[in-house]
């Protein structure tokens, strides 16, 4: 059951081991996204790599606990695009967990976090090439706010932006 669900702080000096223990239980996803393993950098990454003109203070790491074990994590970053706006980066289930409710558990998590915050706005931009994805945050009442094409600079991935509105505000998009 999802009901035992809970968000944990996590930081690289203390949980970067856990980090890497979960992205390579869920290397399917991180082979995807990146076209390897994962491994060290991948971490550093999810600990250290900000949007452009944000600091690391922007960043929220959390650990998905279910009971004593780390079955997902998730990155977060506030003030982007606009201050009252949370990015979530990377959102990462265990394959052994997922199609459980733990993530619809997890994203109910973060909206309630994210109205206690006084966040107007949820973003996050999912890989084309993860329909499953795409289809469960569209469940989770998230909408198309952008299509995101791959550059020359990028990293090669087309991407959908999705939006979800958690509280009205003067700039309601």
């Amino acid at each position: 059951m999802a009901d035992d669900i809970r968000l944990w702080p996590l930081t690289q000096a203390d949980h970067s081991s856990d980090a890497l223990d979960l992205a390579t239980r869920a290397a399917d996803y991180v082979t995807l996204e990146i076209g390897h393993a994962p491994d060290d950098a991948y971490v550093r990454d999810f600990f250290t790599a900000t949007p452009p003109e944000l600091g690391p203070e922007c960043l929220l790491h959390y650990a998905v606990m279910q009971g004593p074990a780390m079955v997902g994590m998730v990155c977060i970053a506030e003030g982007y695009e606009y201050p009252d706006d949370w990015w979530i980066g990377l959102m990462l289930l265990d394959p052994a967990f997922r199609g459980r409710g733990i993530g619809r558990t997890v994203t109910s998590l973060l909206k309630i976090r994210a109205k206690n915050r006084q966040i107007n706005m949820i973003k996050l931009a999912v890989l084309a090439a993860n329909p499953r994805g795409l289809n469960f945050w569209q469940r989770e009442g998230f909408v198309h706010h952008r299509d995101a094409p791959a550059t020359p600079s990028s990293d090669g991935h087309d991407r959908v932006v999705l939006k979800y509105l958690v509280q009205r505000s003067p700039r309601e998009t």
